[in-house]
């Protein structure tokens, strides 16, 4: 039937036939490299969030996690890079990385009530492990963490996250005034019960706890305006004698 045609339609014919195919071959490379394309975008994503959680557990390691915050970081470690191998199974190191993380989330501690305020001896380290708290705040106020949790489980952890960085901070500047107060540095033990203060009050009071730690910090200030050692009671006024 193409001996019917003509030579220069013939070879029209074939011409397009191969355009055609190059069209569709081009528009399914284009559609694969869309798709691949989304996938690197959510792989990068869920890395992200990976990034978040293993900076935050980092910095608040020196002084520990309430109770089950630590673990449930963890959890949710292990749930991403599952949840990256579901994506793209050929992640770089992604089974080492599985295997890594189920053994941490297996082997993390329960937390404590409370901080571990011995281990911060520095004002950095003291700023540095509070910004690690914000930051598993923030996983939590993301919607990042905790997402099976109930609503009142996830609030009482917010709770304990603030009342860990209040802690922090009053076990820390109480210490050191406590050494100015103890060599006699009053102004210098004066501004670091100031500094306590300050802090205590620039966080919200959601717990009676930190109601507790800001009258504290107002009887420590007041200990060193009067220069006297905190707890130390202060010295009754001398009397006129009379004349």
């Amino acid at each position: 039937m193409l001996d019917l045609i003509p030579e220069h339609l013939r070879l029209f014919f074939v011409i397009s036939g191969l355009l055609m195919t190059l069209l569709l071959l081009g528009s399914l490379s284009q559609k694969y490299e869309q798709y691949m394309a989304a996938k690197r975008l959510a792989v990068n994503r869920v890395m992200a969030g990976i990034t978040q959680i293993e900076a935050a557990l980092e910095k608040t390691q020196i002084a520990g996690l309430p109770p089950g915050v630590a673990r449930l970081l963890r959890n949710e470690l292990l749930a991403r890079y599952i949840t990256i191998r579901q994506i793209y199974p050929k992640y770089p190191q992604l089974n080492q990385l599985i295997a890594q993380a189920e053994e941490q989330a297996r082997t993390e501690p329960e937390g404590s009530d409370s901080v571990n305020g011995a281990a911060i001896t520095t004002v950095a380290q003291l700023n540095r492990y509070i910004i690690g708290l914000s930051e598993v705040l923030a996983l939590f106020n993301g919607q990042l963490l905790g997402r099976a949790r109930s609503a009142a489980d996830r609030k009482s952890s917010q709770i304990k996250l603030i009342d860990f960085q209040l802690m922090a901070a009053q076990r820390f500047y109480t210490r050191i005034v406590t050494e100015y107060a103890q060599k006699g540095e009053w102004q210098a033990g004066l501004k670091s019960a100031r500094s306590l203060d300050s802090f205590l009050l620039s966080k919200p009071k959601v717990s009676p706890l930190a109601t507790q730690l800001r009258n504290e910090a107002k009887v420590l200030v007041q200990a060193m305006t009067e220069h006297r050692l905190p707890g130390q009671a202060a010295q009754p006024a001398l009397e006129q004698q009379p004349a």
